[in-house]
């Protein structure tokens, strides 16, 4: 099955596991590509955050940057679950609107180990998002040589 995806204008969504073990690259990303399948990863099960305020978000302020020879998909807006009381070992990023409107089929565009659980301060749970070669909030980034 063929899908369209449009990072500059889907809908891009955000997850939280609360424990599992890192595949470490390697041949079993490779079947990988919606959430279900993420999630259910032989050998490396994620599973979810659930409740105490956890509920998967649609990023904001999401766009592709060209700069010099670096592509790079930039979340403009740190996602953030306030009145929470969240512990999460990594995020998992998806694109919702390829997936069919799906949140089990959106199509997996990103995984990000935190190396060990990070839990909310003050009730609020929030990603900052990283910075690769001056791009702020870069969640990824593709350079050409």
């Amino acid at each position: 099955m063929n899908h369209s995806v449009n990072l500059g204008t889907d809908t891009l969504k955000v997850g939280l596991t609360a424990s599992g073990t890192n595949p470490a690259g390697g041949s079993t990303w490779q079947a990988v590509s919606t959430v279900a399948q993420f999630l259910a990863l032989s050998g490396y099960v994620q599973t979810e955050v659930t409740g105490g305020g956890y509920s998967r978000q649609a990023l904001t302020s999401v766009s592709v940057n060209l700069t010099g020879l670096y592509t790079s998909l930039v979340v403009g807006a740190n996602p953030s679950w306030t009145s929470s009381t969240i512990s999460a070992v990594s995020a998992f990023f998806y694109d919702y609107t390829a997936g069919g409107n799906s949140d089990t089929a959106g199509l997996m565009i990103a995984w990000w180990d935190f190396a060990g659980t990070d839990s909310d301060t003050a009730g609020t749970f929030t990603l900052t998002m990283p910075s690769a070669n001056g791009v702020a909030g870069a969640l990824w980034q593709i350079t050409a040589s």
